[in-house]
């Protein structure tokens, strides 16, 4: 049975760049695209306004949420993909978590306007990757136009890599993730749902894997700052789990270029940096270690503000152990 895709769709432009990206990975996946659009009509308190809204106020917003589903669903079927549509009235961050119960794949824009629309990061993109049934991906709102930040974070060479490339930017060398899909693992994890649904992307794009890992001794207390033996000895230790990583997807990826690279710098700085060149940056909603705290952590919230390649977001709970999906 054909996978399903649910696409978020408020007739923004950022929703625009969601569905064209939905509509490549069921091209790729031979998946279904089922179209979501929530709609509210604000209430008024009429004993403290005499604003009057016409009696087919809702039929009338039911209509253009009508009219730009149809010419979404459009152009999907024009693209060759099987494509259903949902217009229901409701908050649209619970309705698109209650349709993730039966689909493999959300995409929602990081922005957008009306009921999909808010703040920095949209009310939507920041509850699905938090709360979904079903992994989900995030597209920013000027994708495939991949627009670098005026200042780009600084970001220093790997500490440990395989296979590590470098391009000159801002005068500096930056590392360079061109063509590959960026999965933040835990580098002392051998085997995780984040490496494995990365590699599963990876393999279905036919684009290397690189795994990115974050020691963070830059966080340790200033009362015991390691010495240049200790972060020899933590650095191989991690390059050594990565090996042992690249090694338990080989059974299933035996065709997989599986690359690595191990920071000792922020997480968010470094994966937020790893997006300016990455073709995908696949998260975690939870972790340990230098990569999310909360329900949504804070390097989660920070990646996928600042993103500038689409992100997709695994769910993962504390401490869950490694699964194959």
């Amino acid at each position: 049975m054909s996978h399903t895709i649910i696409v978020g769709i408020d007739g923004s432009d950022n929703a625009q760049c969601a569905l064209k990206w939905a509509i490549s990975h069921a091209q790729k996946t031979d998946s279904q695209i089922r179209l979501i659009s929530a709609y509210t009509v604000p209430g008024v308190n009429m004993s403290q306004a005499d604003i009057v809204y016409p009696a087919d106020f809702d039929a009338a917003v039911k209509k253009t949420i009508e009219d730009t589903a149809e010419a979404a669903a459009a152009s999907v079927t024009e693209a060759g993909v099987p494509v259903s549509t949902t217009i229901v009235p409701g908050d649209a961050s619970g309705v698109m978590v209650e349709h993730s119960k039966t689909a493999d794949l959300a995409v929602v824009g990081a922005r957008g306007r009306g009921g999909f629309a808010g703040r920095l990061l949209g009310s939507v993109a920041l509850a699905m990757p938090a709360h979904s049934h079903c992994p989900t991906v995030v597209i920013p709102s000027t994708w495939p136009t991949r627009v670098m930040p005026d200042a780009p974070l600084p970001i220093d060479l790997p500490v440990r890599a395989s296979g590590a490339r470098t391009a000159e930017a801002d005068g500096r060398d930056r590392p360079d993730f061109s063509g590959e899909i960026v999965a933040a693992v835990d580098p002392f994890e051998t085997d995780t749902p984040v490496l494995r649904a990365a590699a599963a992307q990876a393999a279905i794009y036919g684009t290397p894997l690189r795994l990115v890992g974050v020691t963070a001794t830059h966080i340790l207390a200033p009362e015991w700052m390691p010495s240049e033996d200790h972060l020899v000895k933590m650095y191989d230790e991690a390059a050594k789990s990565f090996d042992a990583a690249v090694e338990s997807l080989r059974a299933d990826f035996p065709d997989l270029e599986v690359r690595y690279s191990i920071f000792d710098a922020p997480a968010t700085e470094v994966l937020v940096s790893a997006t300016y060149t990455a073709d995908l940056a696949v998260i975690g909603s939870r972790g340990r270690g230098g990569f999310v705290s909360t329900i949504l952590g804070s390097t989660s919230q920070g990646v996928l503000s600042h993103a500038v390649c689409p992100v997709r977001v695994v769910r993962v709970t504390r401490r869950q152990p490694g699964r194959r999906r």
